[in-house]
């Protein structure tokens, strides 16, 4: 089986580790992850790594996102969303679109945000998730993220509304709606979620999990096209699959993607001359 990534459109219902658990029985790879946890409850972008592809986690785990999700507003769950129980509800409110936007501007740019309890936080080498469950009472440290555009898209019913974020991977769209609502004097949770981008990958060309196969599979070399990549001479193959550097006249720069012998070899640094391969993508068997 060749390595690579499959946009897995992920269905609502399951988790993120299920999904994988699923291309599995399909695919029978020697290696799997996905590209950055989904919501049980979730649907959208989910890109899965295939064999020598998982080498990739560093480069496009932290990739930026893109959601559409719907806020409820008046209405608070212990888990911030359609999933938990009612904790706080806030009688007779009728917020308006022109209030609700009128407060948008402050989560843009960088911002810090408190996880949700019920999240897959580490704490203590427990989730957070199962300390919830428990009834245990512990407090989540803020953490920065990023937010660079939100747009409110429309009202879909009373106090219920469509929102768009664009934001740096590790943001909670759960915890922006109990933000959101709490500069407005009130309360949320969120009603659903669609995740439409990660990355490069987008939800137009994701692929159902019922229909996916061998040649969903985008291989590694059509991945990184779009990285720089260099062609070293084939007198060097030999020195540089075992991990050896070698000299070259290149400007210094990193995360130049390296063939050699038209094969791909991995992905390198060069520093004074000096190319050295720190993510090696290549097996005997290529």
């Amino acid at each position: 089986m060749i390595s690579g990534i499959i946009n897995i459109l992920k269905p609502a219902g399951i988790t993120s580790n299920a999904v994988l658990t699923e291309v599995k029985k399909k695919l029978h790879p020697k290696k799997i992850g996905h590209l950055g946890t989904l919501d049980p409850s979730g649907v959208g972008v989910l890109p899965v790594c295939i064999n020598k592809a998982t080498k990739l986690f560093d480069y496009y785990l932290k990739k930026d996102k893109v959601y559409r999700a719907i806020f409820v507003f008046g209405k608070e769950t212990d888990t911030l969303d359609s999933d938990g129980k009612i904790t706080s509800e806030q009688k007779n409110l009728d917020i308006s679109f022109e209030e609700i936007n009128s407060v948008l501007y402050k989560f843009i740019g960088k911002i810090n945000q408190i996880p949700p309890k019920y999240s897959a936080k580490n704490l203590g080498g427990k989730k957070a998730y199962e300390l919830a469950r428990r009834g245990i009472e512990f407090n989540l440290k803020p953490k920065e993220v990023e937010i660079y555009d939100i747009k409110l898209i429309q009202k879909l019913e009373k106090n219920t509304y469509l929102f768009q974020i664009y934001c740096s991977s590790g943001t909670y769209i759960r915890s922006l709606a109990r933000d959101i609502a709490k500069e407005l004097n009130t309360v949320a949770y969120m009603g659903a979620i669609i995740r439409t981008k990660s990355g490069n990958f987008s939800i137009e060309n994701s692929i159902k999990l019922d229909d996916i196969t061998e040649e969903n599979i985008i291989c590694l070399e059509n991945i990184l096209k779009d990285w720089k990549n260099i062609f070293v001479n084939d007198e060097f193959y030999d020195k540089i699959i075992n991990g050896n550097t070698i000299k070259i006249k290149y400007v210094d720069t990193q995360d130049v993607v390296v063939y050699c012998k038209n094969k791909l070899i991995g992905i390198a640094d060069i520093l004074n001359g000096i190319l050295k391969i720190k993510t090696s993508l290549w097996e005997k068997n290529d």
